[in-house]
């Protein structure tokens, strides 16, 4: 029996409708045919992604309170710039602190509610080739006068602009219209209370505040080296009675030595501390420098202890060969040169610090030469007494300091030795990694920590130690056991590494992109329906949200784990029609994933050297 089927989708923002009699039997390849003919295909050029973090759209105001907006934009080719608009007028733009532009722009935005009603706040994001893309939240003010507020009951998570599509207005229920149109967002007001409904209690407001603990790394004083790089960490403790949720450590004062002035707080409970790393690089000029970071609340209050990092960068000291500069003569010695001091400000160093030598007064001496490292082999550098000079090594060193009595030939000598350690990598903090999540303390070169394993709930830890940038040791779960390494790497933002040597254990701080080739991040070939067979795909992953390019399109969604694979659900958007997708990424190595988008059609990708997975669809 032939039966009439009604097949309703959007190409360009205008609703196509196509009607077709057809058997029961060919109603699956009829209606995949109209999907693909309608969907069409977009340009290659990349756009960006822009995602609200918050607040979430519906959120309530009253009138003259700030609204902080907080945004996370990406674009392989780089984010140049990033405006705040309310209800289509500019509010204010930022530009990229990076003149090229910075594949992931995260920033804070301020607007304040100055008219009662609901109004839309738009981000829109501008990548180097002038290419831009949006999203936005609603966001309701009420006067102040107002007793009673419009309570929003059921609000949809914001969608870019590019995907909203004009609609009439119709009578139907806001489920039927989102099921027709995926693209409105739905907005639900539950209706006021009698007047004679008594307002409920509020709670009293809660009080931010912080309290330095310690340095864990990099004290006052230290020396570096012109442009060395280090990780700046303070532990701080939460002595307020706020929860920390999208809070920031921000620059306030002094020398900012860090490529951002804005960097996220993990989440902190009232009584609990929290670690705090800022990736820095020490000034290329010499001198003392000090800067000050503070913490920042959502509504961008600033508040607590005042954060310090103070460095100094020492000018090295001057050589000059002894044959230009003869040592000081003492006349009228003998004998052998009387006893002397000679000592050093540290034995043992990390590469890239500076150490002083001193010595004390020399008596009964024509001569006093100082040699090793920058002051040359013996006889070295003729020089004063007492008297001091500052140095990097570059390797471990033996200096000497030598006094000379010309009339009888005799000396006196004494040495110190600096040992030049590697530079040793800071694993301390937060991570997000590629199943799950982990906390590590470090010590020197030692580090503990845990670990929680979201694929299969449970959580175990480790214990390894650290030489360069290389953290080698041991993992421990559910009464299991192995090896584990992980490299430092990306300024000290990422991580890559294995655990029993074959098994992927990679991952990023907070807030930063996974490494290229970890869970999602990196190239892929992808099949996607039976128009593109072998198309390329670029992926970003960053906390548990994946963006990223395909074919003739973007598409953005979050990360969950089911037991066996790393799942990722989302939209994607070809600019002129929008939809779901569904990916299943096999274990830990992330060769290859499989999936479908709108729950029918085939959607699967490999990395290089791999094949296309069997089969390509996931229902």
């Amino acid at each position: 029996m032939a039966c009439v089927i009604l097949v309703a989708y959007t190409l360009g923002g205008v609703r196509c409708i196509v009607w077709r009699t057809v058997v029961f039997a060919l109603f699956s390849a009829a209606l995949g045919l109209v999907i693909i003919s309608c969907q069409g295909i977009g340009s290659p050029g990349s756009k960006p992604v822009v995602i609200i973090a918050s607040p979430p759209s519906g959120s309530l105001y009253t009138i003259g309170e700030k609204v902080v907006v907080q945004s996370v934009s990406t674009d392989s080719s780089g984010i140049v710039r990033v405006a705040l608009l309310a209800d289509g007028t500019l509010v204010r733009e930022d530009p990229s602190p990076v003149t090229q532009g910075q594949a992931q722009f995260s920033l804070i935005q301020e607007w304040t509610a100055n008219i009662a009603g609901q109004h839309t706040l738009t981000v829109r994001a501008t990548n180097a080739q002038g290419a831009t893309s949006e999203s936005a939240i609603l966001v309701n003010v009420r006067e102040q006068s107002v007793i009673e507020p419009t309570l929003i009951s059921a609000i949809a998570t914001a969608v870019p602009l590019a995907t909203f599509t004009p609609t009439k207005p119709v009578s139907a229920a806001p489920t039927e219209i989102a099921t027709t149109n995926p693209a409105v967002t739905v907005i639900v007001t539950a209706t006021s209370p009698p007047a004679n409904t008594p307002e409920p209690t509020q709670a009293p407001p809660c009080a931010n505040n912080s309290k330095f603990v310690a340095d864990l790394t990099i004290p006052d004083g230290t020396n570096f080296t012109p442009n060395a790089v280090f990780n700046k960490s303070w532990r701080v403790l939460n002595n307020g009675s706020c929860a920390w949720e999208n809070y920031s450590l921000v620059f306030v004062s002094g020398t900012q030595m860090a490529a951002g002035s804005i960097f996220p707080v993990p989440p902190t409970q009232p009584g609990a501390t929290a670690d705090l790393l800022v990736p820095m690089t020490a000034p290329a000029s010499y001198g003392a420098y000090k800067g000050t970071w503070r913490l920042r609340d959502v509504n961008g209050k600033i508040f607590g202890t005042d954060l310090t990092v103070v460095i100094n960068v020492p000018a090295p000291a001057t050589t000059v060969p002894p044959t230009h500069t003869p040592p000081p003569t003492i006349a009228g010695c003998s004998g052998q040169p009387n006893d002397f001091q000679f000592n050093v400000s540290a034995n043992n160093i990390t590469a890239g610090q500076a150490v002083t030598l001193n010595w004390s007064a020399v008596s009964n001496a024509s001569a006093v030469y100082l040699s090793g490292g920058d002051f040359g082999p013996e006889p070295g550098q003729g020089v004063e007494t007492p008297g001091n000079r500052t140095t990097t090594p570059g390797a471990t060193t033996t200096y000497k300091l030598k006094a000379i009595c010309d009339n009888s030939g005799q000396t006196r000598e004494k040495t110190v030795n600096v040992t030049v350690n590697a530079a040793v990598g800071n694993f301390a903090g937060e991570w997000v990694i590629n199943f799950g999540n982990m906390n590590l303390t470090q010590s020197g070169a030692s580090v503990t920590g845990t670990y929680n394993q979201l694929f299969y709930g449970t959580s175990g830890t480790i214990a390894g130690t650290v030489t360069g940038n290389k953290l080698v040791g041991t993992w421990s779960i559910s009464g299991n056991s192995g090896a584990m390494e992980l490299n430092l790497i990306g300024g000290g933002n990422r991580i890559d590494g294995n655990w029993n040597g074959t098994q992927k254990w990679c991952g990023a701080r907070p807030s930063q992109n996974f490494p290229n080739g970890c869970s999602y991040a990196g190239a892929w070939r992808a099949k996607v329906g039976n128009v593109f067979p072998n198309c390329a795909m670029t992926l970003q992953r960053h906390d548990n949200i994946i963006t990223g390019n395909y074919c003739n399109g973007t598409l953005q969604g979050v990360i969950t784990y089911n037991g066996t694979d790393t799942v990722a659900t989302g939209n994607w958007d070809t600019g002129s029609s929008i939809g779901a997708f569904t990916f299943f990424l096999d274990g830990f190595n992330a060769l290859h994933f499989r999936g479908n988008y709108d729950g029918a059609f085939q959607w699967c990708g490999w990395r290089d050297g791999q094949t296309a997975p069997t089969p390509c669809q996931v229902p």
